[in-house]
């Protein structure tokens, strides 16, 4: 029996992400209720590592195996060599680097790679499965795990993960799917890639009862056939209450059409299945997806399961064109895949940011990260830009649930500034109240930090500019045009009464705001347009990677001199302190921050990339984010350059390699924010709450009766949005069977 919690670690340790494996079974699971089942949304683990906490639960769970979550975190990719000749796996092994880790579990054996950039694909010869690549996304189950066919996976090699990290392990090759191609044409002249393990469903995808009609059905042909020639295996499965009929058949209820009286209208006999309420007839598919609400792929695998049969036993498709399958509206993410990898902060960033974690009751990096970010850009504002002019004032939302400990980092950076730095004039009011208060505050110290709590409730009110008063819309507004003026004069709003309500002028403001919140909050806050004419494309924002980490006690410890010691240098005025401090009614004097000469090249290649992506994205919601990414980069390196050198801060390619991963993060989480909240029409308005009502269960799956018990709201439109979703492959279904009905849950697909 494998000691999960022993190997686990090990791996862990390497820097590798693992995953529970059900007893006996190749996919993730979670003991709940007594019971195994599959675990929902287990690739999150493909983009972090479980922490201490999730691991000592699972290691309470009954013999759980164990498997590697391919992709960046592990950063690892699988080769899995299946079956072929001896001819085809030497041409294939010759393709690529030898790997000094290799597993072997039913069949073949599975050789271990560094690196995640690349298209998972399975390869066939002849309809076989010969070689598959495995990247982001996916699982690999690791010994001594047991396959379902009872053996045990081995270790092929001497070294295993358990020896080497992924650094040791060879690259893989980032031409693998062109050098597999090339390898496999001698053998075949077309290789046919299989990406879904399914085959296509092209035009099958219209509609009930045309699923075995057509030239290029014989799959779903193949599984009706056999459906109607074995009845016994799977009728009385699907219906406990079938009554049987004299003909050797079943007369079953139409449950999908909600009648009160159910008279058991439906003849399925081995000659045919006929709805007589509705004088049509059926497949055996068609009957699986009326009763239980499953889309075809789901109906065909629950059908094909019950029959006993395999997915290699069922004739598959051959030949013919693709007809292309009707619209689906896409609301699933569209956005480039990119690196988002934040490396260490060095400097003062690199000390306070630590310094708010080490203190902390319940720990936050990231959101520590953030609010560092935001006060040493206070220290720094009025005093330092980039070659570009830009200066060093930030906005910042750090998102994580209450009770996570999101005030330690507003609280040590409140006393920092007031005990240690005697710069408490730079903290603004913990609450803005209307526009012209928020000026009032920056009027009196332009280079001012605003610690906001409730963020998004505080967001949600100033942002909505068709119920939410002037005064507090002018926040918003106000907002946007200082981070835009740092570099000019703010010039403000000019109004009638000069006498009470003066025009305000500040030279160069330097504003930074360090707001928290419950991310539902922020996330309801854009479902305003606010989110897409770019007031909230100029925010940063940062994530909870563990809302409750594990408590720790309290740390008093001081600050260490080195960090004040920067701090001081970073807020002292040019000339030393005996210069002037200028308010806001006068130009200050600046220091320029300049560029090493490899980061010129860095960033020519970044915005070449960002314009590329500009172009590709042109006219969608996301363009307002990427259109911010190069200032934000900028903002962000320079910031951490001056932590490193106060007086001489030059910006290099550290330092942007550290902003590139800390901004792009922040894109990506706002640009899924946009796409699960912000609706262009009352569709798909409606296809984003189902998806967020199944979102927010606890285990991200709804059962079919309390699902559409909870979308009342929908009326007609309801099988019309399900069906948009199903289609969509946005929902997925797993029908279940029960001693009673099959019961049909509905999950989000990663």
């Amino acid at each position: 029996m494998i000691d999960f919690i022993t190997t686990a670690t090990r791996l862990v340790e390497r820097g590798y992400s693992v995953i529970p494996i059900m007893p006996g079974e190749k996919r993730p699971g979670e003991f709940k209720g007594n019971q195994w089942v599959g675990m929902s949304k287990w690739q999150r683990y493909c983009e972090r590592s479980p922490t201490k906490f999730e691991l000592d639960l699972w290691a309470k769970w009954p013999s759980p195996s164990i498997c590697l979550a391919l992709g960046r975190a592990s950063n690892v990719t699988a080769i899995d060599f299946d079956y072929g000749s001896p001819e085809v796996r030497a041409a294939l092994e010759a393709c690529l680097p030898p790997s000094p880790v290799k597993k072997v579990g039913a069949k073949g054996y599975t050789a271990l790679y560094r690196g995640f950039a690349v298209l998972s694909k399975k390869y066939l010869l002849d309809g076989v499965s010969v070689i598959e690549v495995l990247a982001q996304g996916k699982q690999t189950v690791l010994p001594p795990s047991i396959h379902p066919d009872g053996m045990a996976y081995r270790w092929l090699t001497p070294d295993t993960l358990e020896h080497l990290t992924a650094s040791e392990l060879p690259e893989l090759p980032h031409d693998i799917h062109d050098r597999i191609a090339k390898a496999l044409e001698p053998f075949q002249p077309k290789v046919e890639p299989l990406t879904t393990g399914r085959p296509s469903v092209s035009k099958l995808t219209t509609g009930r009862s045309n699923v075995s009609q057509g030239d290029n059905d014989s799959y779903w042909r193949a599984i009706n056939d056999n459906a109607l020639l074995n009845l016994d295996s799977w009728v009385p499965k699907l219906f406990p209450d079938a009554g049987r009929g004299p003909d050797g058949g079943y007369r079953v209820d139409p449950i999908w059409r909600g009648v009160s009286k159910m008279t058991k209208k439906v003849g399925v006999h081995p000659s045919g299945i006929h709805d007589f309420g509705t004088d049509k007839g059926m497949t055996a598919i068609d009957l699986v997806m009326a009763a239980t609400g499953a889309d075809l792929d789901s109906a065909t695998a629950y059908l094909r399961d019950l029959l006993g049969l395999t997915q290699e036993a069922v004739f598959r498709p051959e030949g013919g064109a693709d007809i292309a399958p009707e619209f689906v509206p896409d609301i699933r993410p569209k956005s480039p895949d990119i690196d988002f990898t934040i490396i260490p902060a060095k400097g003062a960033l690199g000390l306070l940011s630590e310094y708010i974690t080490r203190t902390g009751f319940r720990p936050q990096p990231i959101l520590d990260l953030g609010a560092a970010i935001c006060a040493i850009g206070t220290l720094a504002g009025r005093k330092y830009r980039s070659p570009t002019n830009l200066r060093t004032n930030m906005y910042v939302v750090g998102l994580a649930d209450s009770g996570a400990g999101k005030e330690h980092a507003r609280t040590v950076i409140d006393r920092i500034f007031s005990e240690q730095l005697n710069e408490v004039n730079r903290l603004g009011a913990t609450k803005i109240a209307s526009g012209p208060g928020l000026l009032t505050e920056v009027t009196r110290s332009p280079s001012i930090l605003f610690q906001i709590d409730e963020f998004g409730a505080f967001l949600m009110g100033i942002a909505n500019k068709q119920k939410a008063p002037r005064h507090l819309t002018e926040i918003l507004d106000n907002m946007t045009q200082l981070f835009t003026s740092a570099d000019k004069v703010f010039r403000g709003t000019a109004y009638a009464d000069q006498k009470e309500r003066p025009k305000k002028e500040i030279i160069q403001p330097c504003m930074s705001i360090y707001g928290t919140t419950v991310p539902s909050n922020f996330w309801k806050a854009l479902e305003s347009n606010s989110a897409v004419d770019g007031s909230l494309a100029r925010f940063l924002v940062v994530e909870s990677e563990n809302n409750y980490p594990d408590d720790r006690p309290v740390n008093d410890a001081e600050p260490s001199e080195e960090m004040i010691d920067l701090l001081r240098r970073i807020a002292a005025p040019i000339g030393g302190a005996s210069a002037i401090v200028l308010n806001g009614q006068h130009p200050p004097e600046l220091l320029s921050v300049s560029y090493a000469t490899e980061t010129v090249e860095m960033l020519k290649k970044l915005y070449s990339e960002t314009l590329q992506i500009l172009r590709k994205f042109e006219g969608t919601p996301f363009n307002a984010f990427w259109a911010r990414r190069m200032e934000l980069i900028i903002k962000v390196a320079m910031i951490h350059a001056i932590g490193i050198n106060p007086e001489d801060p030059i910006i290099s390619v550290y330092d942007v390699g550290f902003a590139l991963g800390i901004v792009d993060r922040s894109i990506k989480l706002m640009i899924s924010g946009v796409e699960r909240f912000v609706s262009d029409n009352a569709a798909e308005q409606y296809a984003k709450k189902v998806v967020e009502i199944v979102r927010s269960t606890r285990n991200g799956e709804i059962s079919k009766t309390e699902l559409y018990r909870k979308t009342q709201f929908l009326g007609r439109e309801r099988d019309h949005v399900m069906k948009t979703l199903l289609e969509g492959e946005v929902l997925g279904v797993e029908i279940i069977t029960t001693s009673t009905r099959p019961r049909t849950i509905y999950r989000i697909k990663n």
